[in-house]
Order: structure tokens, then C-alpha cells, then sequence
């Protein structure tokens, strides 16, 4: 499971996240090259193989090998369906420490420009049964999300700011420093109510 996830790049130099623009990070690069490799061998697949599985061409995928090209997530997307693996396979290297020094420099999993950015801190991993994000909605910016999926819950916590919380029928004002906890196997709006940009700590869980 991926909160959140939306189309641009995720790598190398200043790209588009549609519009937003996000900063480089070479780790990342590295890894997606080294791990799209080593899974496709442990599978015994040719890069024709994977093309023809993915619609994502030899050439590329090539290129994605050698860390020549810098895949949006959309291409990621029809990689890792194609090769039936988690999203964040291809991006994090388990056996090393994880270390994200700030927002700016973790991959950007949704954003609008002028609006909002959802930043990956710690992603999904079958070995634990959370994940953390960190948002900035600037003000009166909404944000959509839709279910997570079935046994998921949120601990909500804004840093700075106010936020509104919209569950189907209701609403929940949360100030800075303040927390929410929540099912979020259902669509939820998140409403930056403040005169400041709201800055959010997500922490998403699944029940086993």
C-alpha cells in the first residue's frame, strides 16, 4: 500500500511533480537502477520480457538499469505491475539506515501546485505495518484522499497551522499541536481552515 500516490518524477535534478518541482535525491536513483535489475533476474526475465509485460520499452527499461533515465511514477507504476512487486522496492534499499534529513529531500508522492505536497518519510514495507508522511496544504487548500484500504487507520497530528478534517458526514477541527485519530478505509478531505500553512504528520497503520 501507497498513500497518496500521484504522476510526475521523483529523481534526479529539479522535476516536475505535475507542476511542483522537487529536489534531487542520487540515493534514489541508485537504488531504483540496482533494484529493477535484481528483481528482474531473480525472475528470470529478459528486459523483453518485462517490456512486453509493462509497455514500458526495452530501450527504457535499459536505461532505468543503468541509471541513464529518471522515471516518473506512472512508469514506476507499470514496472512494479509488471513485475508484481510494493512500489517501494524499487525505491529504498532495506539493509541500509534510512535516513531522510528533510521534507525537501523525500520523495513527493502527491502535490498541486500552490496548494498542496505530501512528502514520503518512511515508506510502506511488509516487514512493519505502518507508514509516515509529511504534508503542506497552504491556505483554504483541500486535499482528497481516498480509502486506503480495508483495517487501515490515521494518526493525524498537525505541526503548525489548523486543519479540518471532513469524514463523509462530519468534521474535525484539529489546531497545532493537536492529533485525530481515525479509520481511513473511507474518502477524507483535509482543509487548511488557518491564516498559515498547515504543516501534517501522517502516520498510516494496517491491522493484520
Amino acid at each position: 500500500m501507497l498513500f497518496l500516490c500521484g504522476g510526475g518524477k521523483i529523481s534526479a535534478g529539479y522535476r516536475n511533480h505535475g507542476k511542483v518541482r522537487v529536489k534531487h535525491m542520487t540515493q534514489i536513483d541508485k537504488n531504483i537502477a540496482f533494484n529493477l535489475k535484481r528483481i528482474r533476474k531473480s525472475k528470470n526475465m529478459s528486459l523483453d520480457m518485462l517490456a512486453e509485460r509493462t509497455g514500458v520499452s526495452k530501450s527504457m527499461l535499459g536505461q532505468i538499469e543503468r541509471g541513464e533515465s529518471n522515471p516518473t511514477v506512472s512508469t514506476i507504476g507499470k514496472i512494479v505491475e509488471g513485475l508484481k512487486v510494493p512500489f517501494e522496492q524499487l525505491i529504498y534499499n532495506r539493509k541500509e539506515i534510512m535516513v531522510v534529513p528533510s521534507p525537501e529531500e523525500a520523495p513527493v508522492c502527491k502535490a498541486k501546485e500552490g496548494e498542496y505536497r505530501i512528502y514520503v518519510m518512511l515508506p510502506y514495507d511488509a516487514g512493519r505495518n505502518f507508514e509516515i508522511y509529511q504534508g503542506e496544504l497552504t491556505r483554504n487548500a483541500r486535499m482528497e484522499s481516498e480509502s486506503h484500504g480495508e483495517q487501515t487507520w490515521e494518526y493525524l497530528t498537525v505541526v503548525s497551522g489548523e486543519v479540518e478534517l471532513i469524514l463523509e458526514d462530519s468534521s474535525f477541527l484539529v489546531k497545532t499541536g493537536g492529533s485525530l485519530y481515525f479509520a481511513c478505509d473511507r474518502k477524507h478531505v483535509y482543509h487548511n481552515v488557518g491564516e498559515t500553512k498547515a504543516v501534517l504528520n501522517m502516520i498510516i497503520t494496517t491491522q493484520r
